[in-house]
């Protein structure tokens, strides 16, 4: 019979490990007493369940509970590891593409691109609070830009005229009409560019949405760094993106707009990308200022 360590999370087989200390080393919550490897207490409530004792484990001894039933892929040789000036090329390649053509992203690619760079971003406390709404219907994309469009006429209308400005004083902080006082000249300009046929919201293509629940830890900052590593992952896909700053605040503050796609009430949008095939080809890669950065 396999003697085996284990709380509500951790299952150790006892007869494999080879006491080598790995796991102690690795995680606060292992712990050896007179040669016996066990668990703090603590454990049952704390452990993030990040897996780190087990990929540690040279014999893989350690099993989670919460993944028993995977097979644990192993660590890539050094050799399928991409290099420096690779990774290099891939960052000074990379541009916010504002040009897409009509063709569109088979969803087994965008499902490649999440499943690789969107599920293994990094998440505070391991939470993995990190969820994707992905719009490729053509007529759903074209009632977002129409309800963001009838959204932010409304805002520059009202905050034009003195009792509409009073109601949106009322109804929003007031770092929200500061901020929005800001906005409204560039506001104008878009939607003279709509009357003239040109998608300035989502740049006419498909789009990914990742949001988080509002209470989870650094939500805004979980959804940043899948938004980063997707964009990198697409741009060898030969994908483009670009970061949709503004159609990510309409979600957020103009509910009509989140309920196109549904967005959970208890979310927020911490990142919106657009993705397609690029227009335009880039023969260079453009100056960059000098690097800004202090030694101690």
């Amino acid at each position: 019979m396999m003697s085996i360590l284990e709380n509500s999370k951790i299952i150790v087989d006892i007869d494999s490990c080879t006491k080598c200390e790995a796991c102690v080393n690795e995680c606060r919550f292992y712990y050896f007493d007179s040669d016996i490897l066990c668990l703090d207490k603590k454990a049952d409530d704390y452990c993030i369940e990040c897996g780190k004792c087990a990929a540690v484990c040279p014999v893989n001894a350690i099993t989670l509970k919460l993944h028993k039933d995977e097979i644990l892929r192993e660590i890539p040789t050094k050799e399928n590891f991409p290099s420096f000036e690779f990774l290099g090329n891939l960052f000074q390649v990379r541009r916010s593409r504002r040009q897409f053509t009509n063709k569109p992203v088979p969803k087994e690619l965008i499902e490649k691109i999440l499943n690789i760079a969107g599920r293994y971003s990094a998440t505070a406390w391991n939470q993995e609070k990190v969820y994707f709404t992905v719009v490729q219907n053509r007529e759903t994309l074209k009632k977002l830009s129409e309800e963001s469009t009838n959204q932010v006429k409304n805002l520059v209308r009202n905050f034009e005229d003195p009792q509409g400005r009073n109601t949106l004083e009322t109804a929003f902080p007031p770092r929200f009409i500061k901020r929005l006082e800001g906005l409204i000249p560039a506001f104008k300009l878009f939607l003279k560019m709509i009357r003239k046929g040109i998608e300035v919201w989502r740049r006419d293509a498909e789009i990914i949405i990742i949001h988080s629940p509002k209470d989870a830890l650094s939500p805004i900052e979980n959804c940043t760094l899948a938004a980063c590593q997707i964009m990198l992952a697409a741009e060898t896909l030969g994908l483009g993106t670009c970061s949709l700053g503004y159609i990510t605040a309409f979600f957020n503050v103009m509910r009509p707009v989140a309920k196109i796609v549904k967005l959970p009430l208890k979310h927020i949008a911490g990142y919106t990308l657009a993705i397609g095939y690029p227009k335009a080809r880039y023969y260079r890669i453009p100056a960059r200022k000098p690097l800004k950065v202090k030694w101690f």
